[in-house]
């Protein structure tokens, strides 16, 4: 039988062991939290603003001041980017003995979300709005949206990555008809309704040790219900550092269209070289 000293000395045991088990879990708490991941930190919106002189040649031949504008944003698992495009300038007509000087102008407005699924696989969305003079197209509208796989990232995914996509989408252009002062049928438009297969790469990647940052992206898209007037972009950007905030900056862009109204040529180009300014 157990004595009153026994018993005393059993129930002191007893409350230690509690209290120390108290405490250890108490003590544990805040290391599981610490072990948890962190939230992802929203830094804001990043991008750059460069101008450039532009030489172009397609149907005419252009001497030209571009602008190009980049806005992103990553929080999460989600990426937004922002992009706008302008040239502006003074341009010759080939083919034409007066050599007549004429305004040109082309723009764009683009936008893409992208949103990771799974490690590398994500689904991407982009839209445009744009228009150019040049190729007599008033309106270009078309939206994409499909799956995609990053094939390769460095140790900055951001700037060091390779990137692949596909999807469906629709497309709306609206041409001005070019055809002799005077014609019955000058100035009218015509318009197309594209339901488009889509495809499209982003590489990205330092070289010379990171001296040169090089940006090459491109595009395809068929239409299902017209093969033939498939759209075919392709741009390479080089950006040189010149402070933190700075850098020399060229780029050249290409784009063919399998069909084209009369007396517009399929390809048009487009080579810049200015300087950039990152925020």
């Amino acid at each position: 039988m157990m004595t009153t000293e026994s018993k005393k000395g059993f129930a002191c045991a007893r409350n230690a062991a509690v209290a120390t088990f108290t405490a250890a879990l108490f003590a544990a708490a805040p290391s599981v939290a610490h072990d948890e991941p962190e939230a992802p930190v929203n830094e804001g919106w990043i991008g750059g603003l460069s101008a450039s002189i532009t030489a172009q040649t397609g149907t005419v031949d252009t001497f030209a001041g571009s602008i190009d504008g980049v806005a992103e944003q990553s929080f999460g698992e989600n990426w937004l980017r922002g992009r706008f495009n302008g040239v502006f300038g003074t341009s010759r007509q080939r083919n034409n003995d007066k050599n007549d000087q004429v305004i040109q102008d082309a723009q764009g407005l683009f936008g893409d979300w992208k949103r990771t699924i799974h490690e590398r696989f994500f689904w991407q969305s982009g839209a445009e709005l744009s228009r150019d003079s040049l190729q007599d197209r008033m309106v270009r509208a078309a939206a994409v949206t499909g799956p995609g796989y990053r094939f390769w990232e460095g140790a900055d995914a951001g700037l060091e990555h390779f990137d692949t996509r596909f999807g469906v989408g629709y497309r709306f252009e609206l041409y001005d008809i070019d055809t002799a002062p005077g014609a019955p049928d000058r100035g009218q438009l015509d318009s197309d309704h594209f339901a488009d297969l889509a495809a499209g790469f982003e590489y990205m990647n330092g070289l010379f040790q990171d001296a040169v940052q090089f940006t090459h992206t491109g595009s395809a898209r068929m239409p299902v219900n017209d093969p033939e007037a498939y759209v075919l972009i392709t741009e390479v950007i080089f950006g040189i550092p010149l402070t933190p905030a700075w850098s020399f900056r060229a780029s050249y862009y290409v784009e063919y269209n399998g069909v084209q109204p009369d007396e517009v040529n399929n390809l048009t180009t487009r080579a810049a070289v200015g300087l950039g300014y990152t925020f």
